[in-house]
């Protein structure tokens, strides 16, 4: 990497499975936190509609959805020396993602997930994370972070992921790079109690409703981004739309209605885009606006990938502008 060299993302490439059923129930169980589960008939078979093969992963989606919108993107993720590695690699090129920092790993697997869809466009994933557990604290570089504009850290899971984490904030506090943390439910679930004693703050933490009643503890929304350690804090709520704080203020964005195809990716992409859109004008209302755009336009097609380009998104959000309408709340 060059100095001034855009986005650096920290996060997970896999080869996603696509299966869509009917044979499936959401489960909601409210608590402390709330968590949704699926559950499918045990010691029987369930039907598929179809199944698809896609590359994906939070950090290639999230890269790959900030390279459309014009920024330059580095990668750090990992991938095996076998086919469905190169498939990964061969997709990020396609898609003008700087793949140079992705370690291949020969004796390992590249990660796979095997994405279940209900009817509705909801999903549910199993996840063999392979190669991506291998992404350790010596596969990131002094250079990789002193020359980046923006360090984004997605999902890390494994405890050689967590000191990864760990070296990457101290890194970016070292060289003051802005970060923006967009965990999943499962590393979060792996690396709460030492998330909790690290206390770190960012400048932009993204996370669906789930996750960040988890992290917070908390179920009221404004209480929730409240909580959250971040400049700037967003959640998404599925079709409510999302809502962002910044300092004392808040805001939301009402959820796009468009025909729901696959859900994969869709989070990747709004914290994609609001991650580059807000870094560009910095502006919380115009990063909303552009994040609830991209995964409406996500959600219109399968795979875990935003395959549109920024013209595309700009023309979409012109049709949308009277519901892209950003409120204080």
């Amino acid at each position: 990497m060059k100095k001034g060299d855009g986005f650096l993302v920290v996060g997970s490439s896999t080869v996603d499975i696509l299966a869509k059923t009917s044979d499936v129930e959401r489960v909601d169980i409210a608590g402390k936190h709330v968590e949704r589960l699926v559950c499918i008939s045990f010691a029987s078979k369930s039907e598929l509609q179809g199944v698809e093969l896609h590359p994906g992963g939070s950090g290639s989606n999230s890269a790959i959805m900030m390279r459309a919108l014009g920024s330059r993107v580095f990668l750090l993720s990992a991938v095996g020396g076998d086919e469905f590695g190169r498939v990964v690699l061969s997709d990020l090129k396609k898609f003008g993602v700087n793949s140079s920092l992705v370690r291949v790993f020969g004796g390992e697997s590249t990660g796979v997930g095997i994405v279940i869809i209900s009817s509705g466009g909801e999903k549910s994933i199993l996840v063999y994370r392979g190669a991506n557990s291998r992404l350790g604290p010596s596969d990131i570089s002094d250079a990789a972070v002193r020359n980046s504009e923006v360090v984004f850290v997605a999902s890390l899971v494994s405890s050689r992921n967590y000191q990864l984490f760990k070296k990457v904030l101290s890194l970016s506090r070292k060289h003051r790079k802005p970060v923006v943390f967009a965990p999943s439910i499962t590393m979060l679930h792996a690396w709460m109690p030492e998330l909790g004693k690290l206390k770190p703050h960012f400048d932009i933490a993204i996370m669906n409703y789930e996750e960040g009643s988890y992290y917070t503890g908390k179920s009221d929304i404004k209480d929730i981004l409240g909580a959250l350690p971040a400049r700037v804090a967003v959640v998404m709520k599925d079709a409510e739309g999302a809502y962002a704080r910044e300092g004392r203020k808040f805001f939301h964005v009402p959820a796009v209605p468009v025909r729901v195809l696959d859900t994969t990716g869709a989070g990747d992409a709004f914290s994609g885009a609001f991650a580059q859109s807000f870094f560009s004008t910095k502006s919380v209302t115009t990063a909303l606006k552009t994040a609830a755009a991209a995964a409406a336009l996500k959600l219109t097609h399968r795979g875990a990938h935003f395959d549109k380009t920024r013209a595309g998104l700009s023309a979409f959000m012109k049709r949308n502008a009277s519901r892209l309408v950003v409120r204080r709340v």
